[in-house]
C-alpha cells in the first residue's frame, strides 16, 4: 500500500508479529505485570533469579510461562472461572414454596434453622446451601445481615505467607514480631519484640495494653531503632497486629506477612528470642512500673545486640555481624518516615 505526497511517495509496512505488539495496550494489568516476569526471564534466561527478583513461586512462574508458549499475549490473561455446566435444581415446587413460607414467617431466621425445620416437621431433607439459594433466588435474603456481613469481610485482612528466602536474603528483608504477656506482682504488660531475621538484632518495648494502637507504636519505634529499612514483616494472627499496624504498613507499602495459626514454628526466631528474654533477663530483673520496666528493657536489648555472643552468628554479637556485612557496602540504610 502507497501513499503520495507531492512527488515523494511513502510505504506503509508492518512488522513481524506486530499484530502482538498492538494487542500489548489492551492487556489488562495484571497480564502487563506478568508479561514483565516473561521479558526479564528472555533477557537473563534463568528462572530462578527471576522468581527471586519478582518474589513469586516458580509453580506460578512456570504456569504463566508454558500459557504465554502456547497461547501468546492472551494466555497472561485470567481465563473465565464460569462454569460450563450449570446446576439444575432438582428440588420440587412443593417444596420451594414451603420453604418461601416459612422464610416469610420468620424473616430473622438462618438458612440453617430452616434446614432443622423442614426435616423435624415436614420430614425433608434438604442443605443449608440449597435452602440459600433458593432464598437467594426468591429475593429473600436479609438485606441488613447480609450487608453487615460484607463490610465485615471487607475489612479482613488478606493473609500472606513469606517465601522461605527471605529469612536470610539480607538486613530487613524479614523481621519477626509477637507480643509476650509479662506479669510483675499481678499487673499485666505486654512486651513487643522485633528480630531481624538476618542478623538476629532485637528490639522489644513494654506496653500497657496489646492493642493495634500499640502496635503502630512499636512499629515506629522499630523502624527508628533498626539500622538498616525494614522491607518485609512477619506476625501472627493477633488483633494487635490488625487495624491500625496493618493500615501502617499499607501507608508505608510494607508488606505483611501472617504465620499459620497455632504454627510457632513458622515464627520460631521471635518465639526463641522471647524465650531468652524470661529465662536470662526478666526471671532476674522483675519490674514493677511501665517507665521502669521499659527501662530494664532498654538494658536488656544493648546486652543482647552488643555484648551477648550468638552461637548461630558464629559467636558475633548481632551488630558485630551486622557490621561484618555493612562493610560490604550491600545494606539499604533506613530512612526515617516518621
Amino acid at each position: 500500500m502507497t501513499e503520495k505526497i507531492g512527488v515523494a511517495t511513502r510505504y506503509h509496512t508492518r512488522l513481524p508479529h506486530q499484530w502482538e505488539l498492538e494487542r500489548i495496550v489492551d492487556l489488562s494489568k495484571d497480564a502487563k505485570r506478568r508479561l514483565k516476569w516473561i521479558d526479564y526471564y528472555l533477557k537473563h534466561g534463568n528462572a530462578r533469579k527471576t522468581c527471586r527478583y519478582f518474589g513469586i513461586s516458580q509453580t506460578t512462574f512456570y504456569k504463566w510461562l508454558n500459557r504465554h508458549k502456547k497461547l501468546g499475549l492472551k494466555g497472561l490473561e485470567e481465563f473465565s472461572r464460569k462454569p460450563k455446566n450449570f446446576r439444575v435444581s432438582n428440588i420440587p415446587y412443593d417444596t420451594i414454596d414451603i420453604i418461601v413460607k416459612l422464610r416469610k414467617q420468620y424473616p430473622a431466621w438462618s438458612k440453617y434453622k430452616l434446614k432443622v425445620i423442614l426435616k423435624r416437621d415436614y420430614d425433608q431433607t434438604i442443605s443449608a446451601s440449597t435452602i440459600g439459594r433458593i432464598l437467594k433466588k426468591k429475593n429473600l435474603i436479609n438485606q441488613i445481615k447480609s450487608s453487615k456481613l460484607k463490610r465485615a469481610a471487607k475489612r479482613r485482612v488478606k493473609r500472606q505467607k513469606a517465601q522461605k528466602y527471605l529469612k536470610e536474603l539480607s538486613p530487613g528483608s524479614l523481621v519477626y514480631i509477637d507480643t509476650k504477656h509479662l506479669n510483675f506482682t499481678g499487673a499485666k504488660f505486654y512486651q513487643f519484640t522485633a528480630i531481624d531475621s538476618k542478623t538476629r538484632i532485637k528490639f522489644i518495648k513494654i506496653y500497657s495494653k496489646a492493642s493495634s494502637k500499640s502496635g503502630q507504636l512499636f512499629l515506629g519505634e522499630a523502624q527508628k531503632y533498626m539500622p538498616f529499612k525494614i522491607q518485609n514483616i512477619q506476625t501472627d494472627n493477633g488483633s494487635e497486629y490488625l487495624k491500625y499496624f496493618h493500615e501502617e504498613l499499607e501507608k508505608q507499602s510494607i508488606p505483611h506477612y501472617f504465620a499459620d495459626p497455632y504454627c510457632p514454628k513458622q515464627n520460631a526466631r521471635v518465639e526463641r528470642v522471647i524465650q531468652t528474654s524470661e529465662y536470662e533477663f526478666w526471671h532476674f530483673n522483675p519490674g514493677y512500673e511501665l517507665r521502669e520496666i521499659n527501662e530494664l528493657a532498654d538494658e536488656w536489648m544493648y546486652i543482647y545486640n552488643n555484648i551477648r555472643p550468638h552461637q548461630s552468628l558464629n559467636y558475633l554479637t548481632p551488630m558485630e555481624y551486622f557490621e561484618s556485612l555493612d562493610s560490604e557496602g550491600k545494606i539499604e540504610k533506613q530512612v526515617s518516615t516518621m
